[in-house]
């Protein structure tokens, strides 16, 4: 969604932030960096290229009023008036130094950056950036004298995978603005997402499918799994992710009817189960929603298709054809051997 080539880095800074629980300091530039084109596109495809796959946005949420947010108030000042932004990217760093407790958090290279030149539904925005670099790599410089080569070693941030980062869009700023994150460490999930940023999901076709594959994941895993076994856990997370294929939306009624053709009590378990979801996540899926494609293509990449058994083998099952599976792949108990098994028929090996 956010492509680097077209956008701009007006303008950028660089801090370092400690960990405040270990009495670790922040170091503060008082300057912006100056970039020529070279480097300035290595930052824009190192902080904006893990973002070009993401479909779900956020927007920034208080429990009491969004007077209190403290991000959603220095961003403000920033698209107002972007004189603002270097003392701005000082109080990010400071809002992000008061939320660096845990133990676990490391000390890290800061990025604060003001992006022009966006477009968002047929409009030009702008967008403050705030990228947290954590890991480092170490790397090798090879020089050269009138009569040898010499090679020093050096540690540096690694380009290979951003740590942390968001990026705050100066749209819907009435409803806490549209804002892409990411977290690539899980030493403490609250830690970027909750206490730093202070963000929700906003509840659009995005959010309604991640909702409902959820919803029905959860099923296939508390129900189905706990009735049937692993096997017929996979065959339904089959056909479901078959369904949101074929289909340009998902209609609840026609999903159970189509995933559940044979068996009532199974449809009237999925009912009971998807209003139970929604009253103990507190959230409402609703009956109809668009297929987000890109959301789909996100969770398909995170549902585990094989059986994994305590003999050391696993069974891994095709996706793309759920039938298969109930045709070829029998499930029984061997009562000499006291073990449960897998038959898997089929012609020749391949």
């Amino acid at each position: 969604m956010l492509k680097p080539k077209d956008i701009a880095i007006a303008k950028i800074v660089a801090h370092r932030v400690g960990n405040k629980n270990q009495g670790g300091r922040n170091f503060t530039s008082d300057t912006l960096l100056l970039l020529d084109e070279a480097l300035e596109e290595t930052l824009k495809n190192y902080f904006l290229k893990p973002f070009k796959q993401t479909a779900e946005t956020y927007r920034f949420v208080h429990s009491v009023d969004m007077s209190y947010h403290s991000l959603n108030g220095i961003a403000k000042g920033i698209f107002e008036d972007d004189n603002t932004f270097l003392s701005g990217s000082v109080d990010v760093l400071n809002h992000l130094y008061e939320q660096s407790t845990h133990p676990q958090i490391k000390s890290g290279d800061l990025f604060v950056v003001l992006f022009d030149e966006i477009i968002l539904e047929e409009e030009m925005v702008q967008a403050l950036g705030i990228f947290k670099s954590e890991r480092k790599d170490e790397f090798l410089t090879v020089s050269e004298t009138e009569n040898r080569v010499i090679v020093n070693s050096g540690e540096g941030i690694s380009l290979k995978k951003l740590d942390k980062g968001c990026v705050i869009l100066n749209y819907e700023a009435e409803d806490g603005y549209r804002i892409f994150s990411l977290d690539n460490n899980n030493y403490d999930t609250s830690y970027w997402k909750d206490q730093f940023l202070g963000i929700d999901f906003v509840q659009d076709q995005n959010y309604d499918t991640r909702s409902y594959i959820d919803m029905c994941k959860s099923f296939a895993e508390d129900v189905i799994r706990e009735k049937s076994g692993r096997k017929d856990q996979i065959e339904f997370l089959s056909e479901s992710v078959q369904y949101f294929d074929m289909n340009e939306k998902i209609v609840d009624s026609n999903f159970q009817e189509v995933l559940f053709e044979t068996d009532d009590n199974l449809k009237q378990e999925f009912k009971d189960y998807k209003t139970k979801y929604e009253e103990d996540y507190g959230i409402e899926i609703p009956n109809e929603i668009p297929i987000s494609k890109p959301v789909l293509r996100q969770q398909k990449r995170a549902i585990k298709n094989f059986i994994k058994l305590d003999t050391g083998i696993q069974v891994k099952l095709d996706f793309k054809d759920p039938e298969s599976s109930r045709q070829y792949v029998e499930k029984g108990f061997d009562p000499d051997k006291g073990m449960h098994f897998y038959k898997v028929y089929y012609n020749e090996e391949v």
